[in-house]
């Protein structure tokens, strides 16, 4: 019997409790790559809790640490948080959540 189906690995409980992070320009002044980043989920966090958290910890020199939430758009799972519940939007474990600066212009 072949049990390679049965070698499926689950994700982990830690892995299960995560949220993800695509930080688009928001890193340093020169730097326009995207960071991924995963970090601890916690039951309850909405969009803005996330947001001042990372401010919290960015680095003084980078974007992050002095952009208001206002010039960031912010995605859940691809989608705007203007069409679900704005910065109030409460994060579920395994979300996706997409920052980066408005950029306008052409």
């Amino acid at each position: 019997m072949d049990d390679d189906m049965s070698q499926t690995s689950a994700p982990t409980i830690s892995e299960a409790q995560q949220i993800h992070l695509r930080l688009f320009g928001l890193q340093r002044h020169d730097d326009a790559r995207i960071r991924t980043m995963s970090m601890p989920f916690s039951a309850g966090l909405t969009v803005a809790q996330l947001w001042e958290e990372l401010q919290r910890t960015a680095h003084p020199d980078s974007p992050l640490a002095h952009l208001s939430r206002d010039k960031v758009l912010v995605l859940v799972n691809g989608t705007p948080i203007q069409r679900l519940r704005e910065w109030a939007t409460v994060l579920k474990p395994g979300d996706t959540v997409t920052l980066m600066v408005k950029a306008f212009g052409g």
